[in-house]
Order: structure tokens, then C-alpha cells, then sequence
């Protein structure tokens, strides 16, 4: 059986070399300009499919050529896997940059919210209170009798010993083999106090819980804080009087004692004559627990001149609590 002609063989060779040229200048183009990968296997697959074609066909010239292309090709996927791969090491690494990043973050935007509520809680307080003066001053004394008046409460703890049995007050056990603070409400003021809510806050339980929360942040941030609060109910508290001249003292619950030597506590009540806020101070000194307190309002009067109770062997408390109203001057613009 006769080969191919002369003609045959040239047209062959031309297509041979165009096929082969087109592919090197498009492989040149990658070796600069590296492709997605897959794209050079694509080009690999094509080239050796039709060099079987071609041949027979053709010099030893051209074969080499599509030797090298095919090579080329090859070398072009495997960059485009290598790249592939320090890209995707370059991504994850930037995303958990950014994720930290974001963790960060949330932490910030707690506290300036935390912040922001506090300053908003304090503007809201000031506001209520002048009302809550103004329409007081208006009312006669049978009314103030009704709404409680001047008249305030606060809270104290005292620090009582660990016991090896159980210890019952009012409603509360006490841990037995334990030391804890009882809680205590007093009344101040020749009004009673009708309905009084009381919101203390515990800086120390408050940062435990934020801490907590930062481990897992997708929570509820403000019920994570307000896990750090306990809240108090007294239906009715009896004024200063001739038989109470301290005023009515009601136990209303039990508070684990720290290991610090310091604690800090706020308070927040609310009754029918408006609102009012006590800091406590708690310090302990060679062993002995004492306590030093501060409470402005509920009147703007109050406010200016806040009541402040210490034990009187504890100077370093009073000296805290003097401090807990002081509020500095708005800068003039």
C-alpha cells in the first residue's frame, strides 16, 4: 500500500507545527501568567491526543518539539497546584487573623456598650429624680406618707464565721462550714417605703461573666452581665421612729463571702417616691470585715448631700465613700 504523497506529508507538517506553536505560545503565555488549575491538564490531555496524529507524519524535530510542549504543559500544572496551595495557606492564615480580629472586637464593642448604658442609666437617673423632686415638694404630707417621701433604704452586709451546723435566717440557710455576709436592708427616713426593688450589682461576678462570655461569644451579652446581678423585693419597710430610731432592719438574704480583702457593690432601688443608689465598700483589715456605704437620692436635695455610714473604726471606707459622688465639672467649649 502506497504512503502519503509529497503534498500530504507538507500539509501534515504545517498542521503539525501550527498545532504545536499555538500551544507553546499559549504555554509561554502561563509560565508568566499561571492558569487556574485543571486548565494545564486540560491543554496536557489535548496535546497528547493529538500527537499520535502527527507521528508518523513528521521530522525528529517536530517530534521533540511536541515533546518539550508536552512537557511545558506539564510543568504548568504542577505550578498551578503549588500556587493553588500557598494560596489557600495564605487565605486560611488571613482568616483567622480576622477571626481573632473579629474576637477582639466584640470584646471592645461590649465594653464601650456597657459604658454607654451606665452613662445613659446615670443621665436617665438625674432626669428622674428632678421630677420625682419637683412633683415630692407639690404634695402634702398624708401623700408623702403614701409614696414614701424623703425616705430611703440601704443595704449592708455583715460578715458572719463559718459554723459546723445549720444556721437559719428568717427564710435564708446558711452554708454550713462556710463563711458568708448577711444581707441586710435598712430604712431611713420618717416615711415608710412601700414596694421598694433593689438591683445590686457585683463588679467581681460582673467580670467573671464577661470573662465567660469572651469564651463564647455568640451568647447574650447582656444576660451574661445581668447573671452577675441579684435583685431584692421588700414589700414594706417601717420608718425611723421612737422604737426603731435606726430605722426597721429586715435580713433579706445570704451572700458568699471572696477571697479578696476587698469588694465593691452597687445598688439600685426603686419605690413608689422615685430612685436612689447606694455604693458599698467592703474591706478586710487583719482578719475583721468592715464596711463603708454612700447613697444619693432620691430627692436632687440627697443628691447634692449624699448620706454616707461607715464603721467608725474604718477611716480608709470613709475616705472611699466621700468619693463615690464626686463628679467633675462639664469642660467648657
Amino acid at each position: 500500500m502506497a504512503g502519503p504523497s509529497n503534498s500530504a506529508l507538507r500539509v501534515w507538517r504545517i498542521l503539525s507545527w501550527l498545532c504545536v506553536l499555538t500551544l507553546l505560545l499559549l504555554g509561554i503565555w502561563w509560565v508568566f501568567h499561571l492558569p487556574p488549575v485543571g486548565k494545564g491538564g486540560v491543554f496536557l490531555a489535548v496535546g497528547a491526543t493529538l500527537m499520535p496524529l502527527f507521528w508518523e507524519k513528521i521530522g525528529a524535530i517536530a517530534r521533540m518539539s511536541w515533546i518539550a510542549m508536552l512537557f511545558l504543559f506539564l510543568a504548568i500544572e504542577y505550578r498551578a497546584i503549588d500556587k493553588d496551595r500557598a494560596d489557600f495557606a495564605r487565605d486560611e492564615a488571613g482568616r483567622g487573623q480576622e477571626e481573632n480580629q473579629k474576637f477582639a472586637d466584640i470584646g471592645t464593642a461590649i465594653t464601650n456598650n456597657v459604658q454607654k448604658l451606665l452613662d445613659h442609666s446615670d443621665s436617665e437617673f438625674a432626669k428622674t429624680m428632678a421630677r420625682s423632686d419637683a412633683i415630692i415638694s407639690g404634695v402634702g404630707d398624708s401623700i408623702r406618707t403614701q409614696t414614701g417621701g424623703d425616705s430611703f433604704a440601704f443595704i449592708t452586709f455583715t460578715a458572719q464565721p463559718a459554723q459546723a451546723f445549720e444556721m437559719h435566717w428568717n427564710n435564708f440557710l446558711a452554708p454550713r462550714g462556710e463563711p458568708y455576709f448577711l444581707v441586710s436592708v435598712t430604712s431611713h427616713g420618717k416615711y415608710p417605703l412601700r414596694g421598694t426593688r433593689t438591683i445590686m450589682m457585683d463588679d467581681e461576678r460582673r467580670l467573671a461573666a464577661m470573662q465567660e462570655y469572651n469564651k463564647h461569644p455568640n451568647g447574650d451579652w447582656i444576660k451574661a452581665i445581668d447573671s452577675a446581678d441579684t435583685e431584692y423585693q421588700i414589700p414594706y419597710l417601717r420608718p425611723q421612729s421612737a422604737e426603731a430610731p435606726q430605722g426597721e432592719v429586715n435580713v433579706i438574704g445570704i451572700y458568699p463571702t471572696t477571697q479578696r480583702d476587698s469588694k465593691k457593690l452597687t445598688m439600685n432601688f426603686s419605690a413608689a417616691n422615685g430612685y436612689w443608689n447606694e455604693v458599698l465598700h467592703l474591706g478586710r483589715v487583719n482578719g475583721v470585715w468592715h464596711q463603708c456605704l454612700s447613697v444619693l437620692g432620691p430627692t436632687v436635695k440627697q443628691a447634692k448631700h449624699p448620706f454616707i455610714y461607715c464603721d467608725s473604726d474604718w477611716q480608709e471606707g470613709k475616705k472611699l465613700a466621700e468619693k463615690d459622688w464626686v463628679f467633675t465639672p462639664p469642660t467648657k467649649q
